[in-house]
């Protein structure tokens, strides 16, 4: 009871990641705002190294495409992508969308590691799938209406903030087995986490060297976002391992369900950002969906929260 009880407070600390994440994106561009998210916890990650002075870090030649990988797409591209989602479309179903998670995950596990689905993992695959489009079948429908979608500036936003949201679910999912790969090596999980912040901080001081983007953040946002990285990430994961010590990984998964509960109500309470009958339905059917898929997972999928700051095990 305890490990559950551990998990549901570290979702409820990620759903209240919005809280921060939503007003900074009013005063800052994406880039930045992820750019000190990766800034921060690499200073935090390589305080932690330091004080763990026994742990050393081995290079091999075969981790350099899943180091990328996670790095490059994992963090970088895939924190943008969410957090550009975010200023796009409800939040909620940004966060809501991130469930496909994994079925991306098992799927890629499968390609890339060989390792058998579960028979009615296309069942239940196909019905999150359902409950995705569901939540935006408003959109589609509109679409559909429509040949000269290209021309509508509001119909360009829905399918920009979906695809993006989209590329998160993707990027993470994938990442999760990356990050499979490389435990399978013999790498820890905070150096796993240290190579990954690491690669995404210098592809985003890259990309904000190329698009000439202020370093400025606006006022007040500094100790913000060191708020959001401290609670969301940090002590979040932390909850989140010492849930996963007391239980097996599978009953995770109950614990994960109140991340997408607690973020639809701190959405709704203190942003006003409520949702309809068919989003909610479609939610409900997508999380059934992917807790169905990792009933009896073949690797250890875990939920990436809507801050971009959790590396995969």
């Amino acid at each position: 009871m305890t490990g559950i009880l551990l998990i549901m407070l570290a979702a409820t600390l990620w759903a209240a990641d919005t809280l921060i994440r939503y007003p900074l994106l009013e005063t800052n561009s994406t880039l930045l705002i992820v750019f000190y998210e990766h800034l921060l916890l690499v200073i935090a990650l390589i305080g932690i190294t330091l004080i763990n002075r026994r742990t050393k870090f081995m290079f091999k030649k075969e981790a350099l495409i899943p180091f990328l990988f996670i790095g490059i797409l994992g963090s970088a591209v895939g924190t943008l992508a969410f957090t550009k989602a975010f200023t796009m479309m409800n939040p909620t179903l940004v966060i809501l969308l991130q469930k496909l998670q994994p079925v991306v995950a098992i799927a890629m596990a499968a390609f890339l590691l060989g390792e058998p689905l579960r028979k009615r993992f296309a069942l239940w695959a196909a019905v999150s799938l359902a409950g995705s489009i569901l939540m935006i079948l408003p959109d589609i429908s509109a679409l559909l209406k429509t040949s000269q979608w290209f021309y509508d500036p509001a119909l360009q936003k829905v399918l920009l903030a979906t695809g993006s949201a989209l590329i998160a679910v993707f990027v993470w999912g994938s990442s999760t087995v990356f990050g499979r790969k490389l435990t399978l090596m013999g790498y820890q999980s905070h150096q796993i986490m240290t190579g990954r912040f690491s690669l995404g901080f210098v592809t985003l001081l890259i990309l904000m060297v190329a698009y000439q983007e202020s370093f400025m953040l606006s006022v007040g946002s500094l100790p913000k976002l060191t708020l959001m990285v401290a609670m969301s990430g940090l002590l979040g994961m932390w909850l989140y391992y010492q849930g996963l010590k007391r239980i097996p990984a599978r009953y995770g998964t109950i614990g994960e369900l109140f991340f997408p509960v607690a973020a639809v109500l701190i959405n709704w309470l203190f942003l006003d950002i409520p949702l309809t009958w068919h989003q909610m339905a479609g939610g409900a059917v997508l999380i059934l969906g992917s807790i169905m898929v990792t009933r009896e997972p073949k690797i250890e999928t875990e939920v990436q929260p809507p801050v971009g700051v959790v590396s995969q095990p």
